[in-house]
């Protein structure tokens, strides 16, 4: 009885040493992350000749798995029409792209080459060819961007419906600093720009900081610009890129006060005039102007014209 007794002691004190060696603080622990981006806008620009072909708005949904000194993401897309002329939309599946960076908040990730996948049946689907893909999520703040070639003729631009020019901790009334948010109405096609800590020039006075302003219903045009159309610079090499253009004139922007800054009143006395803006999604950057009670806002003024998009985000965003 006593050697059965000690036998059943020596099995499980084995079985104590197996598990503690499946836990082994030098062994990688795997975490896996699903999220979800919706209301993206999806852009589909010939590849043939850089001209806008199709814009919508799509749901994506990244699958993060990673360790400590790893990560792989894959990418659900589904509804997508690459192509104007398309009669029916596709979903498919991106498998195991490698992360060139991250960290426990954002990844970035790229591959030259990716299969497109069936996500319901997982079979690969020949049909279709999926390269230069690229992309970037931030979770704590919710940004998403992605670009991606497809059968070498569509490119597709993917990105936040709301974009904005700086991003801190989501906490917007904690910095003095100015900056943009783009409200992106796809379907619509209508923005709204909301202006944080700005100050006008009128004659040769200064006006108090006015922490947040909007300007509403402005025309969108998904279109292409060149860089010397765009920026006016005659020494930079000159490339076509994706624009979203917004216009307007004679619009009453809305003044917002309180606490929260959610205290929403017109502003007749600050009408806006000339409004004009370029945001180049694929270059990361943005211009702005427009014409306010006699003085001018100008965003060439602003030597930080980044947006939090792609690799060209704000010295204060995880993408550096």
């Amino acid at each position: 009885m006593n050697k059965f007794l000690l036998s059943l002691a020596l099995v499980a004190t084995a079985l104590a040493f197996t598990s503690c060696t499946d836990d082994e603080p030098n062994q990688e622990q795997s975490v896996k992350e699903t999220i979800q981006g919706k209301d993206l806008i999806n852009w589909t620009i010939k590849a043939v000749d850089n001209t806008t072909n199709y814009v919508e708005t799509a749901d994506y949904t990244f699958n993060i798995e990673r360790t400590k000194n790893e990560a792989t993401v894959s990418v659900l897309a589904q509804g997508v029409q690459f192509d104007s002329h398309m009669p029916f939309k596709v979903s498919f599946r991106m498998e195991d792209i490698k992360a060139s960076t991250f960290d426990d908040n954002f990844v970035r990730f790229k591959a030259e080459s990716v299969k497109f996948f069936d996500p319901e049946t997982g079979e690969e689907n020949a049909k279709y060819k999926l390269t230069n893909v690229r992309g970037y999520v931030d979770k704590k703040n919710n940004v998403y961007s992605l670009d991606y070639t497809v059968n070498g003729t569509w490119r597709v631009l993917v990105c936040n419906s709301t974009v904005s020019s700086l991003v801190t901790d989501n906490n917007y009334n904690a910095t003095s600093e100015l900056y943009y948010t783009y409200k992106i109405d796809v379907a619509n096609r209508k923005a709204e720009v909301f202006i944080y800590n700005v100050q006008f020039q009128v004659g040769g006075a200064t006006s108090p900081v006015l922490k947040k302003i909007s300007i509403p219903n402005l025309d969108v045009e998904f279109t292409t610009l060149n860089y010397t159309e765009l920026t006016d610079v005659d020494d930079i090499t000159i490339i076509t890129d994706p624009i979203i253009k917004l216009t307007g004139d004679n619009i009453v922007p809305i003044y917002y006060t309180g606490e929260n800054l959610d205290q929403a009143t017109p502003y007749p006395a600050l009408v806006v005039t000339n409004f004009n803006s370029a945001l180049c999604i694929n270059q990361g950057f943005y211009t702005i102007y427009f014409n306010a009670r006699g003085g001018e806002h100008n965003s060439a003024n602003n030597p930080n014209c980044n947006l939090y998009l792609w690799n060209n985000g704000p010295a204060s965003s995880p993408i550096h």
